[in-house]
């Protein structure tokens, strides 16, 4: 679907791939000190020629491009890797469908993205009785790590909530708070909303929660514009927004200039250069927790270390950096001559966002 950037995203990432490593044990085995860097793919190259697959089904569109240019930029760096990408717009089935297709094509390495919680442990568990290393990442599931995958990556919810109630705390102090999330049922934003509920009450208890659970926004900035709204009318103005996928908060903004209320405060994850340049524009205050995109080739570092038997040096949980902190001075650049939907804590070089982007 990325029409050939592969190469320029390797070019530009400038990393020659290493001389490949024997693998082919399985990924059961007790592991226990990595010697090499996290980040570092090249000591996990496989020897033989060797399929990987990352599906991902629902979410945002740009985040998932971006995603998935992360993770072929890294397995461009093992020459013997051959990866390849399920996008899927059909739903729960066609996610099943997708992973025991990869499977009978004979992939070795899978991360699978499982946006529909539980209901994909059963096909990720026959991958993995197959010989597969299968990681799941972005949404944390029931699953048994041996049995249903070699390893769950996720971003530390815990340490996104703290963050977050300890600014609003600092910041803010008091007022409305409203939480917008993915689609009904999202495991990433039930876990995510979860970790910031509990941390709210804890370290920000004159920050009321309204309404006490997660608004769900399908991750769409229509959507958000329209759910924002509405609450704007039923409960007056908010000190503060927070979110999961902050590349669709640019409606949460426009709902907010609509009704000419007070511009509050919004902390996410997951930016956009679109609303880095709306937080300059009507100076938002503004928390931002990124490199969300990351999580792909982490993933794909991990499912390859199992697969050579040999440890990884990933941590696990993954910590997401401090991209933007305007109350510490800490606001990215708008850069007119990116595409507004880039994320620059992406790993790939503005060249390489504009390429997968189709940015001027």
């Amino acid at each position: 679907m990325l029409g050939g950037v592969t190469a320029l995203i390797l070019a530009a990432a400038g990393c020659a791939p290493a001389a490949p490593q024997a693998g082919g044990a399985s990924g059961s085995a007790a592991l226990e000190v990595a010697d090499t860097a996290p980040g570092d793919i090249t000591p996990f190259c496989p020897a033989e020629p060797t399929k990987v697959m990352y599906v991902k089904s629902a979410g945002g569109h740009v985040w998932e491009a971006i995603s998935h240019a992360e993770f072929a930029a890294d397995a461009a760096k093992c020459p013997t890797v051959e990866e390849s990408w399920y996008n899927g717009t059909s739903g729960q089935q066609g996610a099943i469908a997708a992973t025991n297709a990869a499977v009978a094509q004979g992939a070795k390495v899978m991360v699978i993205s499982p946006d529909f919680g539980d209901s994909q442990l059963p096909s990720m568990r026959k991958a993995m009785q197959a010989g597969v290393q299968v990681v799941s990442t972005v949404n944390d599931v029931n699953g048994q790590k041996g049995v249903d995958y070699v390893e769950s990556l996720v971003w530390d919810t815990k340490a996104i909530g703290e963050k977050q109630a300890e600014w609003l705390a600092t910041n803010v102090k008091t007022g409305k708070v409203a939480f917008l999330g993915g689609q009904p049922g999202a495991p990433s934003t039930q876990k995510t909303f979860d970790a910031f509920k509990e941390a709210l009450g804890r370290l920000a208890p004159q920050i009321q929660l309204v309404p006490d659970t997660w608004v769900a926004t399908n991750w769409d900035a229509g959507q958000k514009r329209r759910a924002v709204a509405g609450l704007l009318a039923q409960n007056g103005d908010y000190a503060a927004f927070v979110s999961d996928y902050g590349a669709s908060d640019v409606g949460a903004v426009q709902a907010i200039l609509d009704a000419k209320a007070p511009m509050p405060a919004f902390l996410n994850i997951g930016s956009s250069q679109a609303f880095v340049c709306l937080v300059q524009q009507h100076n938002i205050p503004w928390l931002g927790q990124d490199g969300t995109t990351r999580l792909s080739a982490a993933s794909l570092r991990i499912g390859l270390a199992a697969l050579a038997g040999k440890p990884s040096p990933e941590p696990v949980p993954y910590e997401l950096m401090v991209y933007a902190d305007t109350a510490a001075g800490k606001t990215p650049t708008c850069d007119p001559s990116v595409t507004p939907d880039a994320d620059l804590s992406s790993s790939l070089s503005v060249e390489a966002l504009k390429a997968v982007l189709g940015g001027t």
